[in-house]
């Protein structure tokens, strides 16, 4: 049998280190583009800047892909630690109420009640 062993607080600073990370994303894809754009002006040159424009709408898929994926990847991560998080609690309240409908194992031994 496969055994879990989750932390969720290492999990948790996994999760926030990332997310801290993949912030930077919005501003280096906006450095992207102006870089994009400014080598297109300053080259004075239809070609190249059609090239550039070109190489921009191809990686953009790509790119976008990079943020769908980094995203889904977080929320996945957290959504299964709060499961394995719910789980044992549902074990934990599963086994208590165990515990409570169990007999009195006294009611079983020889002698007792007399």
């Amino acid at each position: 049998m496969t055994r879990w062993d989750i932390d969720p607080a290492g999990v948790r600073s996994v999760l926030t280190n990332t997310e801290a990370v993949a912030q930077e994303f919005d501003g280096q894809m906006q450095t992207l583009n102006t870089g994009i754009e400014g080598a297109a002006a300053q080259s004075s040159s239809e070609i190249v800047a059609s090239a550039l424009a070109g190489f921009a709408e191809s990686a953009a898929a790509d790119i976008g892909f990079v943020f769908t994926r980094t995203g889904a990847c977080l929320s996945g991560a957290a959504q299964a630690t709060n499961a394995y998080v719910e789980g044992d609690l549902q074990m934990a309240a599963n086994a208590q109420a165990s515990a409570d409908a169990a007999p009195d194992p006294r009611s079983t031994m020889p002698g007792y009640g007399r």
